[in-house]
């Protein structure tokens, strides 16, 4: 949490920074076959770890192909997870998917808790200083090992604000309030 404004940024997609707001957010990845059984060892791209385990199916996607699979289970594995998809019976058939992203619709994703929010819902917010001058839209975040940078454009201006400059996220209005120190804009 930012201390200094109360407003907490969760860390959602440190790899994939600037997500399209087409409703779909990705969890994981198919990173390749698992055992003999048909299972596939899947990566882990978020931090709320029940946006993958507690979902009985993903959509998975590569490109601008999405198909809808259920899950028969889910199991830890080190740093990853292996998931057995219902009709993958055979190390061939999940390889075929091997790239693909898996994805949930963002209203099944873990409801956050007030003043926390996923990178998804701060993309394209519109930025404004505290006195009201207008700096530019988030498009895109970046994950540091201190705190989140938001990278703010406005037409070739690129600027980039961490996040403990953050005062407000009003998502309803689709703005964000920065308070700078002197010579960040």
């Amino acid at each position: 949490m930012n201390t200094r404004t109360g407003v907490q940024p969760v860390l959602f997609f440190w790899i994939f920074g600037t997500m399209k707001k087409d409703g779909y957010a990705i969890v994981s990845k198919i990173l390749g076959p698992f055992g003999l059984e048909g299972e596939a060892k899947c990566s882990i791209e978020t931090d709320i770890l029940e946006n993958i385990t507690g979902q009985t199916g993903f959509y998975l996607r590569k490109g601008t192909r999405r198909i809808y699979m259920e899950v028969e289970y889910i199991r830890p594995h080190h740093k990853s997870f292996i998931i057995k998809f219902k009709g993958l019976d055979t190390p061939e058939a999940v390889k075929f998917f091997k790239g693909w992203f898996l994805e949930v619709r963002y209203d099944d994703l873990v409801p956050l808790g007030e003043g926390e929010y996923y990178w998804f819902q701060l993309i394209g917010l519109k930025v404004f200083a505290k006195d009201g001058e207008y700096v530019g839209v988030v498009e895109d975040i970046m994950a540091t090992g201190a705190h989140d940078v938001y990278v703010v454009r406005e037409g070739d201006r690129e600027v980039l604000i961490p996040s403990v400059f953050v005062e407000e996220i009003d998502l309803n209005k689709g703005i964000m309030v920065v308070d700078p120190v002197e010579g960040l804009l």
